[in-house]
């Protein structure tokens, strides 16, 4: 059974029995199936190499085509409209942030996965994360949670009571996770905010 982050001298750490790291592992990587845009690395290869300063500034493919709002609702609650009144002005604020924020829930997304697979060292099943690392697992952890929110839907109706679904409702599991990944955000950054 999970138990709550808490400090170390190494950092933080729980308890996750290996189910539940399956469990989160799959979640997670869904969000990267998610994020991961196939053929960008191709299209990548095939533009001449960028200026390093241009880089530096974030100046990159300022001429580059507009990126369409994403059609599934997960994925749009995860890239969300910079403008959400102004279409023009958010398309074009896509165009400049989708692809940063796109690697960055990556990256973040599997320094929580890497975590989550390290070999366990110990009978108690502790996992450790290290302070520096607690940031990006918290914005993983809300990553998974805003998906299941949006498939609970959760986001339409934020008083929804998830407690109330039947046994045999196919979203139970999915409200379950919601649960825990709530809790678990919550533990990790009671115990980061703790020890600061």
């Amino acid at each position: 059974m999970a138990h709550a982050f808490q400090r170390s001298a190494e950092g933080l750490h729980c308890r996750l029995e290996p189910v539940e790291r399956a469990l989160i592992m799959g979640l997670v990587d869904e969000i990267i199936e998610l994020l991961d845009q196939p053929g960008a690395d191709q299209a990548a290869s095939d533009k001449p190499p960028a200026d390093p300063l241009a880089v530096e500034l974030g100046l990159t493919d300022l001429d580059g085509p507009s990126v369409e709002r994403p059609d599934d609702p997960v994925l749009a609650r995860l890239l969300p409209d910079g403008y959400p009144d102004d279409p023009e002005a958010a398309a074009e604020f896509r165009r400049f942030t989708d692809d940063s924020l796109r690697q960055g829930k990556l990256a973040d997304a599997a320094a929580l996965k890497i975590g989550l697979a390290l070999p366990v060292d110990n009978d108690d099943d502790l996992i450790e994360v290290s302070t520096a690392e607690a940031a990006q697992w918290l914005r993983a952890i809300n990553d998974v949670r805003l998906a299941l929110g949006v498939r609970l839907g959760i986001a339409e109706d934020p008083d929804r009571d998830l407690s109330q679904l039947d046994e045999d409702d196919p979203l139970l599991g999915a409200a379950m996770m919601y649960d825990f990944m709530t809790w678990w955000q919550d533990s990790l950054l009671v115990a980061l905010v703790d020890g600061a």
